[in-house]
């Protein structure tokens, strides 16, 4: 009888144990979802050995609606973005300008909904919780990592769940919010951190901090078009196109992508031809910035980056790379 219920007293220790993280995090969630906050927060994006620090403040009604107001890098100080009616939107009130912004990646909300459904399935493994103290409030650390093993750089086709590495979230114990997070893409490899340096529960907001301003009219993220000269009504800059092109390959259309926070626009012209495509991206932009590379990108695919002037230009493609050159060489003034 004792053996049975020192087993018992176990069984239920140990079922709590596990069952407290997803009660916190299913009580966070409640809680970014739900509750009018403002404040002042920090994030810090690491790539490679570079650090980006970022501060901010903001006003946030749930998941209905947010502003975001930058204070720092001087450089983007003044920006605003506005979240509401499912879309983000930066503003430049001094520009009078405003255009729309792609969906941002790993919000807290969203971010603690899949952990909800990954530690459910087994697929997130939760440290023991811990507890913490910060901006005078209570709170309780959980650190989240994958259980199975974490696909090595030289299999990139092998599939992972769509989850950071591992994350640590500091839950405030009165209100369930999320006061800091750290984020690992990769093991021990530190991407991105926030956290909340100044706090205010149930501000009152007004509906005019989520709303663009009269006579401000918001410019679309980018389009999709059949040929060039309808995408050049989108563009400043006169779009270039290749005087060589390999026998059969035509135009099968042309995009237009708006780079945040410059709202740099990026044109791409995707082309096709039997049993190959390849894809010309070019954008305008004064300075050293040069255009973006992949980290990585599938064995069939060969690139070509380069710059001519002011124009940054790179083409993807499973052409032979001789034939990317030509092409390059061809677009070049």
């Amino acid at each position: 009888m004792r053996v049975l219920v020192l087993s018992g007293l176990f069984l239920w220790a140990f079922g709590g144990a596990q069952e407290r993280p997803l009660q916190w995090l299913q009580r966070a969630q409640q809680a970014e979802s739900s509750l009018a906050v403002a404040g002042v927060r920090i994030t810090e994006i690491r790539l490679g050995r570079s650090t980006q620090r970022i501060e901010e403040r903001f006003w946030r009604q749930g998941m209905r609606a947010e502003r975001i107001e930058i204070l720092a890098p001087p450089a983007r100080r003044g920006e605003v973005l506005i979240f509401r009616g499912g879309r983000w939107v930066a503003l430049r009130p001094e520009q009078k300008e405003a255009f729309e912004l792609p969906p941002m990646p790993l919000q807290v909300a969203q971010l603690l909904q899949k952990a909800v459904e990954l530690l459910q399935s087994g697929v997130l493994q939760p440290d023991p919780p811990t507890e913490a103290t910060l901006l005078g409030r209570e709170c309780v650390v959980l650190r989240l990592r994958l259980a199975r093993p974490y696909p090595p750089r030289a299999h990139p086709d092998e599939k992972r769940p769509p989850f950071p590495a591992s994350v640590s979230l500091w839950i405030d114990k009165e209100t369930g919010l999320v006061l800091k997070s750290d984020l690992a893409m990769r093991p021990n490899t530190p991407a991105l951190r926030t956290e909340i340096t100044r706090l205010e529960l149930n501000p009152r907001l007004t509906p005019d901090l989520f709303t663009v301003p009269a006579g401000i009219v918001v410019r679309p993220l980018g389009g999709e078009y059949k040929t060039v000269e309808e995408a050049q009504r989108e563009v400043s800059f006169p779009i270039r196109t290749p005087s060589y092109l390999p026998q059969g390959a035509t135009l099968e259309r042309v995009l237009v992508r708006r780079r945040p926070p410059e709202n740099t626009p990026v044109v791409i012209l995707h082309y096709r031809m039997s049993g190959a495509r390849f894809s010309v991206f070019q954008s305008q932009r004064k300075g050293n910035a040069e255009f973006p590379r992949p980290d990585r990108r599938p064995e069939r695919l060969n690139v070509y980056f380069w710059q001519d002037g002011d124009y940054r230009f790179g083409i993807v493609g499973n052409l032979p790379q001789s034939e990317i050159e030509r092409i390059a060489k061809s677009m070049n003034r």
